[in-house]
């Protein structure tokens, strides 16, 4: 399994560096079970999993294979879907759930 990671998620890691070994392992477990783990998300979320970190905080990801497998490619994407194996994991975002998902 290869990760990548966003240039938001990183940009969430820097700011909320206090839980950092706790986000490090969420992403070794989400690398493990990447289905298992996450929620799927809806709307204009499809295609992406969440996955609570801790009580209100959570990780936003994609696993290719399943975003492919699923037929939700066309509407998540991504600017190098071609390029990207199945077995890759996109780590898209990090923080509280309200800021996440822009929940005023």
């Amino acid at each position: 399994m290869k990760a990548k990671f966003e240039k938001e998620f990183l940009k969430g890691v820097r700011k909320h560096s206090g839980i950092k070994k706790q986000i490090e392992k969420k992403v070794s477990q989400v690398m493990e079970h990447p289905v298992e783990l996450g929620e799927p998300l809806k709307g204009n979320l499809r295609g992406f999993y969440s996955c609570p970190i801790k009580r209100n905080f959570i990780i936003i990801y994609l696993y290719c294979a399943a975003c492919r497998k699923k037929g939700d490619a066309k509407f998540v994407a991504c600017s190098d879907c071609s390029a990207t194996s199945d077995e890759t994991i996109k780590f898209v975002l990090l923080g509280p759930h309200d800021e996440v998902y822009n929940i005023k």
